[in-house]
């Protein structure tokens, strides 16, 4: 997860400052390994985490929730792109991303690597 946060934040970031074509594809490609991944990489974890009898309700509700905000975050985000710009808004909203990684990490981050480490040493 965290090299998607990563090469997520960085797409978002260049695509703020992005003046020529070749930001923009550049800021497009990051950005596309790191949500693609990004997505992979928490639909995996919400199966994980589920007993097997309730996978069907956890993949539903993962992409409930990830068309719910695919759907209304460029909404809301259009109401706010006049008032401090496209550049800005980009900026930031790579800067949230940033955030929610040290979120993931407080929240799951943890749980992950003591498993991972569990499994080792079994």
């Amino acid at each position: 997860m965290y090299p998607a946060f990563v090469l997520f934040t960085i797409g978002m970031i260049v695509l703020g400052f992005a003046h020529s074509g070749f930001t923009l594809l550049l800021a497009g490609v990051l950005i596309g390994l790191g949500f693609g991944n990004m997505q992979s990489c928490t639909q995996a974890i919400a199966v994980k985490l589920t007993p097997p009898h309730r996978m069907g309700l956890a993949t539903s509700t993962f992409f409930i929730f990830l068309d719910g905000g695919l759907g209304f975050g460029p909404y809301l985000l259009g109401l706010i792109a006049p008032a401090i710009g496209h550049s800005t808004l980009y900026i930031v909203l790579g800067i949230v991303v940033l955030a929610t990684a040290g979120l993931y990490a407080a929240l799951h981050g943890k749980k992950a690597s003591s498993a991972h480490s569990q499994a080792l040493a079994q």
